[in-house]
């Protein structure tokens, strides 16, 4: 068995004030949305980071970032000497750093962004940029994983890049960046957390060590996410989600994700479903399709909980109308039904603990989709 995982980790309360250290005297890319700069230029801990000279802010990528952007900055940034490169933010400004911190020196070597998707040996033609990671949402856990999403609308495919060269020298994950973000923002970047734990769980790649971060982070998750209101006036809340999605990612960093992830990928393209939701559509199923195979981590995790862990899941969606948020963006549920060849992604579905047939995926969407249309007739 192997575990490795080469991320220098600062955690706590008030640890994104070190990032102004790391930028001093140096020539530093900063990916962060126009909201997020508008945001933390104000922040007490990260405002001096602002008036440095070397700093750049680069706020050109949509919220899920595609090929094109990825394009345009490795064209934008080509000529240019960056010593370092900053992931602020939720899950795309996190991605958007991971790739170009490898997409920019590699357009400088003459090497597109393509190339980079169909070889992983052309990695060894260049040198990638430091790469800092500052999460802000306690969701995807992408901060210490080597991998990223990318998004190809012209062919309405996902596509994945995903290489060591992309991990984070360090990150920084401060609880208190979670004190102020929409309520909606933070469950679903919860709910991606919460999936990437249970995913980590019901995974063939799954080891002993992987499982003692996932069940941690499922824990975390299924204690917090009920208190998620309090999240602004509750620094252990903050600490407690922030922990999770941490655990979930250096768990999925190690097993990469599963059938849920799998089938949200194209509700995401379709539907513009935001991750988390994509990922929470189909968990309730899969779950009871995956029950029995980890009968014992499920044993575990109900000792630590007090409480049956489906039904806290229940719980969770029922206390927030997750449903009702899914249905905001999904007017048709049954349109989903043609999208099944599409939910098949190699090298994600076939993760799952054990073979999930067409006929079983025909029965999670169907029954999936049953639970959307039973809202919509309320």
């Amino acid at each position: 068995m192997e575990f490795y995982n080469p991320v220098k980790l600062l955690s706590g309360s008030g640890v994104r004030g070190k990032i102004f250290y790391e930028c001093i005297d140096k020539s530093v890319l900063i990916f962060c949305t126009k909201s997020a700069y508008e945001r933390y230029k104000l922040d007490p801990e990260l405002s001096n980071i602002f008036s440095l000279p070397g700093v750049i802010f680069e706020h050109g990528f949509d919220a899920n970032p595609s090929i094109s952007d990825i394009i345009s900055i490795s064209k934008k940034y080509r000529q240019s000497t960056i010593d370092l490169i900053v992931g602020l933010g939720g899950g795309s400004s996190i991605d958007v750093a991971k790739v170009a911190s490898v997409s920019i020196p590699a357009h400088q070597k003459g090497i597109e962004i393509s190339s980079l998707l169909e070889n992983s040996e052309l990695f060894s033609r260049f040198n990638s940029i430091d790469c800092l990671q500052v999460p802000t949402t306690a969701g995807t856990g992408s901060e210490v994983t080597p991998f990223a999403t990318i998004w190809d609308y012209e062919n309405n495919v996902k596509k994945s890049l995903g290489n060591p060269a992309m991990l984070a020298k360090k990150s920084f994950i401060d609880p208190d960046l979670l004190a102020g973000i929409p309520l909606n923002t933070a469950l679903s970047a919860g709910l991606d957390a919460l999936n990437q734990a249970f995913e980590s769980i019901w995974n063939k790649n799954a080891t002993s060590i992987s499982l003692l971060y996932a069940l941690r982070a499922a824990q975390l998750s299924l204690e917090s996410l009920p208190k998620l209101h309090e999240i602004d006036n509750c620094p252990d809340i903050r600490a407690s989600l922030s922990e999770a999605s941490l655990f979930a990612g250096i768990a999925i960093s190690h097993t990469r994700t599963s059938i849920c992830h799998s089938i949200s990928y194209p509700l995401t393209l379709k539907f513009s479903l935001p991750h988390g939701l994509a990922c929470a559509f189909s968990m309730k199923e899969v779950f009871k399709f995956n029950e029995e195979d980890i009968a014992g981590s499920l044993t575990t995790l109900e000792r630590s909980l007090g409480q049956n862990p489906y039904d806290l899941i229940c719980d969770i969606y029922k206390s927030f109308k997750v449903e009702n948020l899914i249905l905001s963006y999904v007017e048709k549920p049954e349109n989903i039904l043609a999208m099944l060849e599409e939910m098949n992604t190699k090298g994600r579905f076939d993760n799952n603990i054990k073979e999930c047939k067409t006929v079983d995926l025909e029965s999670i969407i169907n029954n999936s989709v049953d639970q959307l249309l039973s809202f919509s007739s309320k």
